[in-house]
């Protein structure tokens, strides 16, 4: 059986630092090339798991795949690589306030 051409998906992975005196939560989007959602999932996984011991953070139970493009479409600036709907009967303002968490921790490579 032949094998369908890889496509990009973005992957939404969740962690908990340890390290850190407050112990933050971190979402991370990252892009994998994988020929189904099933397959994308798993790179993920192991991907985050990787990421985990590297920094001291505990992996959470939940991972969010998305596929971005079929094949070899381009991806690249202004390209969407996570998208979610929430299906929530609230005003704007409730909405925004519910994802935003206080400060957030920015970490900048140089």
């Amino acid at each position: 059986m032949k094998q369908g051409p890889k496509a990009w998906y973005g992957a939404r992975t969740f962690y908990r630092w340890l390290s850190w005196e407050e112990r933050p939560f971190e979402e991370r989007v990252v892009l994998f090339r994988a020929r189904s959602l099933d397959e994308a999932v798993e790179l993920a996984e192991r991907e985050s798991a990787e990421y985990a011991r590297e920094g001291d953070l505990e992996v959470l139970d939940m991972v969010q795949a998305y596929r971005i493009s079929d094949g070899d479409e381009e991806v690249g600036a202004g390209t969407e690589v996570f998208s979610k709907l929430h299906a929530l009967d609230l005003p704007a303002n409730e909405f925004l306030d519910r994802y935003d968490s206080g400060p957030a921790h920015t970490h900048i490579s140089e």
